[in-house]
């Protein structure tokens, strides 16, 4: 294909507003998958938790929707393929969204509900180790960093992420911002009505909690595999946070798929590549979790 042209399967979809319309499919009754409640400081969180078949490890899930959108059914889907992918338990979290809960509602839920599922692992999923990895897309990834970054050397501390299509600064200089500003998806206007729907005061775009690619400690992070998309004004916060990440010492998977536009996980039933990138993705998460969690570190304290 030719530079910047995107799979065609996935620009018949943008082309059709009826297909777009199906994208918030019901979930599907499954006797392994359940909704609860996460109690939290003074509120409380839904959650689904889906049971996978291992019980080494919990994965903590958060979708994306630019801190503004998306819920449980959104992206059930994708929480149900991580879960069947790797094989272990998932709790996908319904956080506070603007612009009613402004920055930093969503990253106070998401460090809180972390903690909270490690806590409380082997009652969610009876006999689960309690053993914390975490995973999102978009904003969600930048929930998952956030909570990383919040917890390290802590008891809840995650021993790998998984982060697809990172929002991980908000920086409107970056090359991708004004390359891929529209025509594939999300556009950098969004991106901007986003942001200020969740961050209200300017001068917070620069704090590490909503930014975390500015962290000074970015080296505390887990091994981390990081999916990426060619075209999207997001693409080079995934470059950025991959090139800090090693920089950093982090072992870091990373993989950008040329054809692909933002949030492509949603699109793995329409398009065979985006279908490739996310089995890709979640398979290489699945072996990554395998090597963390393998008896020969099953210490908490080894697995860092």
């Amino acid at each position: 294909m030719a530079a910047h042209e995107l799979d065609p399967q996935i620009a018949e979809v943008l082309r059709n507003v009826e297909v777009k319309a199906d994208w918030r499919v019901p979930p599907v009754a499954d006797p392994l998958v359940r909704d609860d409640i996460a109690p939290l400081r003074g509120r409380s969180l839904p959650i689904r938790l889906y049971q996978g078949p291992r019980e080494d490890c919990v994965i903590v899930f958060f979708h994306g929707g630019g801190f503004v959108r998306g819920d449980l059914d959104s992206h059930d889907a994708q929480a149900r393929m991580l879960c069947e992918v790797t094989g272990r338990p998932v709790v996908s979290v319904q956080y506070r969204l603007a612009p009613e809960h402004r920055f930093p509602s969503a990253y106070e839920d998401a460090v809180e509900v972390v903690r909270w599922v490690h806590e409380h692992a082997g009652t969610l999923f009876a006999g689960t180790a309690a053993r914390i990895a975490v995973a999102g897309s978009s904003a969600g990834a930048n929930l998952a960093l956030g909570a990383a970054l919040a917890l390290a050397s802590s008891p809840s501390a995650p021993v790998a992420q998984l982060l697809v299509c990172p929002f991980a600064s908000g920086d409107p200089t970056l090359p991708s911002r004004a390359e891929f500003a529209e025509g594939f998806g999300l556009t950098s206007r969004a991106v901007e009505w986003f942001i200020e729907a969740y961050v209200s005061d300017p001068a917070r775009r620069q704090d590490p909690r909503f930014a975390p690619l500015l962290s000074e400690n970015l080296g505390v992070l887990p091994p981390t595999v990081l999916f990426s998309a060619g075209l999207d004004p997001l693409r080079d916060d995934a470059r950025v946070l991959s090139e800090r990440l090693r920089a950093s010492g982090v072992h870091v998977l990373a993989s950008e798929e040329p054809t692909l536009p933002h949030g492509f996980f949603k699109y793995a039933g329409f398009s065979e590549a985006a279908k490739d990138a996310v089995v890709r993705m979640s398979t290489s998460f699945r072996d990554l979790l395998d090597d963390r969690c393998a008896d020969a570190a099953c210490s908490e304290w080894e697995l860092k």
